[in-house]
């Protein structure tokens, strides 16, 4: 995702509220535009199934399986979207593309036929749902997979106006889609939940489209993306420990006494995960300044240092450079923590009165400000782990994600030997285990600079064998053969 925030720098141009609001909710689209689209919707088809009368354990029932559809699909593409994001990176880096549109297609088959098999099972065993809602949710668990990770290529379009317009035309046809359906006397369970799968269906759609006038279709082999699984294997798993880090905690008190079957082998821990879900939107707010702000600003200075060592720059001019790309870098990571608890302290203020509104208990606004210091911890944490990547030091990012992981694992597995008055503790555990890795890992890696861009790669290239590359070639040379069969006849012969 780098240099998103450097395009976006355009749209700030000029004065004008309205611009700077445009601006921004372009930003917020790109960078938590369908956890948004999740959060509105969830609570949008709550509120609809209330008003149409569906009973209450219905609508757990309904909220449960969107949310386990949400959390599988997110875990299971996490690795590969960051993983992705390189790989699109490098492709129109060598001016490869057509083989971005093909990656994404080949990715998603990838992620879709064993998630899909092993989602059908989990749904399944929800007896209270007919075979018409169960093919519902499963179709809406394998539309967020492509949903996922498309993110990791719609930010290459550039199109920030067409993204919008289909991202709210997805929110739209979800939340107006379930009351429509249920005048024309469709039940309210199935209303709601086709209007889910269609709102997330026109949003995928449209999407595809926006990524249609920017890259070529290509018939070039859909697992062409394998090439680089040898080059950046960490990204898999730096990708994947950073997402389940978010939520490890909340599938423990699925199974603490907190914890709770709703149906079939889907469970809860209703009071505990309402706190998290409030909790975890303090995090927008870091999101969407790393993009507008850090991006914009250290991504310039970022590219002056470099482009001053690739362009033949002189030493005196590649020293200022770097000096001002540091001192760049530590301006914004200090406005960004500065703005963070800023946030965070007026969202925990704001939302005290409005979650006691809505029925929150003292103990379930206790867990609700514990985990918004541990996600403030958390974002802060990603933001510098996002910065390690940009430095390409992978091993420190790996680092950083599975002390969040761990920690915050540990952190909740401690918390249930002492009470509630400790859930929500292990994000906090793992937040700023996750800081005091990555701040000064990248502290360290940045004073060394010099050595990490000059000395740290090897003088001579080895050629080794590379199992990936050699089948990834393998599938490109067949693609090929398919896309002109008579000039594979004419070599052959």
């Amino acid at each position: 995702m780098a240099g998103i925030g450097f395009e976006l720098k355009k749209l700030f141009v000029g004065s004008g509220v309205i611009r700077k609001m445009r601006a921004y909710a372009y930003a917020a689209v790109i960078c938590s535009g369908t956890m948004i689209l999740a959060v509105l919707l969830l609570l949008g088809i709550q509120a609809e199934a209330r008003f149409f009368g569906v009973s209450e354990h219905m609508r757990e029932v309904l909220v449960v399986t969107m949310v386990y559809a949400l959390f599988l699909s997110m875990l299971l593409t996490s690795g590969f979207q960051m993983y992705l994001s390189r790989y699109v990176a490098d492709m129109m880096y060598q001016n490869q593309m057509e083989k971005v549109l093909p990656s994404l297609i080949g990715a998603a088959l990838t992620l879709m036929i064993p998630g899909g098999i092993l989602y059908g099972f989990a749904v399944s065993t929800a007896a209270e749902l007919t075979l018409f809602q169960k093919i519902l949710n499963w179709l809406l668990f394998t539309e967020l997979i492509p949903v996922w990770l498309l993110m990791s290529y719609i930010t290459a379009a550039k199109d920030y106006r067409a993204i919008l317009v289909r991202f709210l035309a997805g929110v739209l046809t979800a939340i107006l889609g379930g009351p429509l359906l249920c005048l024309l006397g469709v039940s309210p369970m199935t209303s709601l939940m086709l209007a889910l799968a269609v709102g997330y269906g026109v949003m995928l759609t449209g999407m595809l489209r926006v990524l249609l006038r920017y890259f070529p279709s290509g018939r070039c082999s859909l697992l062409g993306y394998v090439a680089w699984f040898s080059q950046t294997p960490d990204l898999l798993l730096t990708g994947f420990l950073s997402m389940a880090g978010a939520f490890v905690h909340i599938i423990l008190m699925w199974f603490s006494p907190l914890g709770s079957p709703v149906t079939g082998i889907f469970r809860q821990a209703s009071l505990f995960d309402s706190a998290a879900f409030y909790a975890y939107l303090v995090t927008v707010p870091t999101n969407i300044n790393f993009i507008v702000s850090v991006e914009v600003n250290f991504y310039a200075a970022y590219r002056r240092y470099f482009t001053a060592i690739t362009d033949g720059g002189t030493m005196p001019e590649i020293r200022l450079a770097r000096k001002q790309m540091e001192r760049s870098m530590w301006q914004e990571i200090n406005n960004l923590i500065v703005v963070q608890i800023f946030a965070m302290v007026l969202y925990m203020l704001f939302m005290r009165y409005f979650l006691s509104s809505i029925g929150f208990t003292a103990d379930m606004l206790h867990m609700f400000r514990l985990m918004c210091i541990g996600y403030s911890l958390y974002c802060i944490g990603i933001s510098l782990m996002m910065l390690q990547l940009y430095f390409n030091d992978r091993r420190g990012a790996m680092a950083s994600a599975a002390a969040f992981f761990v920690f915050n694992a540990a952190g909740t597995l401690l918390s249930l030997r002492f009470g509630t008055l400790f859930y929500g503790a292990g994000v906090i555990a793992g937040g700023l285990a996750m800081y005091l890795v990555s701040f000064p890992r990248l502290n360290r890696y940045v004073k060394r600079i010099d050595y990490n861009v000059y000395c740290s790669q090897p003088v001579f290239n080895e050629i080794t064998h590379d199992f990936w590359k050699e089948f990834a070639a393998r599938l490109e040379a067949r693609a090929a053969r398919r896309r002109n069969p008579d000039a594979a006849e004419k070599g052959s012969k």
